[in-house]
């Protein structure tokens, strides 16, 4: 089995989409206390979500993916790179909205307001934690993981960092 965590109504063939929140996946799951087997799981994506995560859920949060992994399993993570945004931001001198929805998420998400009961401010939209290369590496090496970048991003978008965590 293969999972797609925080996925919302989004489906990847092959893989078991898990969210909190959204009705539409496949299994409502926190992330942090996922509902599988120790190693039972081949792979793991997680496309723009362990930023949703609190920061004092987070280590649990990898900790669950370490636990369900099988050895040799590899988890892709792709996030905001708030290092790149902070960069932007002393660089240019402007905060645009754009760095604003990348640091802090979006708060009104027209596209969902069939989907949630609170569209305006919802739980799933929220930005909560920020994160770099070196803090990841901070968090998931003592779990066991190795960490390194993929050159390959799901969304295409220098803002964004995109990490390999493998079991």
């Amino acid at each position: 089995m293969k999972l797609n965590l925080g996925a919302g109504d989004t489906k990847f063939e092959g893989y078991t989409s898990v969210d909190k929140y959204d009705k539409a996946a496949d299994i409502q799951a926190d992330l942090a206390e996922l509902p599988f087997e120790d190693n039972s799981i081949e792979a793991i994506i997680a496309y723009q979500v362990i930023e949703h995560i609190p920061y004092n859920e987070t280590e649990q949060m990898f900790k669950e993916m370490y636990r369900v992994l099988k050895p040799g399993g590899e988890a892709l993570i792709e996030c905001p790179d708030i290092e790149y945004a902070a960069m932007e931001i002393c660089l240019t001198g402007d905060i645009e909205d754009k760095w604003l929805r990348h640091i802090w998420g979006e708060y009104y998400r027209y596209w969902d307001t069939d989907r949630y009961e609170d569209a305006l401010n919802h739980e799933g939209s929220k930005h909560v934690t920020g994160f770099t290369f070196n803090r990841l590496k901070r968090i998931v090496e003592p779990i066991g993981f190795s960490i390194s970048k993929n050159e390959t991003k799901h969304l295409d978008v220098p803002e964004n960092l995109s990490v390999r965590l493998t079991k």
